[in-house]
């Protein structure tokens, strides 16, 4: 078994670092979009927020786990 180096886990955190925020704010900047037009749309940004955080987490956690023992 290959022992996973502190530079091999860095660089696949960076690889994914940025769509992770992608997933996890997309949804929050749309709602603040309609909330401009719809003020009840920002009520629901409260719900919103722990699903896309969860749903960045895992996409994360996924990506990096396969990334790095997939050599």
């Amino acid at each position: 078994m290959d022992r996973i180096t502190e530079a091999e886990i860095a660089t696949s955190v960076k690889k994914h670092y940025g769509m992770t925020l992608l997933i996890a704010m997309t949804p929050i900047i749309f709602m603040l979009l309609i909330g401009f037009y719809e003020q009840m749309a920002l009520h629901v940004i409260p719900l919103l927020a722990p699903i896309t955080v969860v749903a960045a987490v895992s996409y994360f956690v996924k990506n990096v786990l396969t990334d790095l023992f997939a050599k």
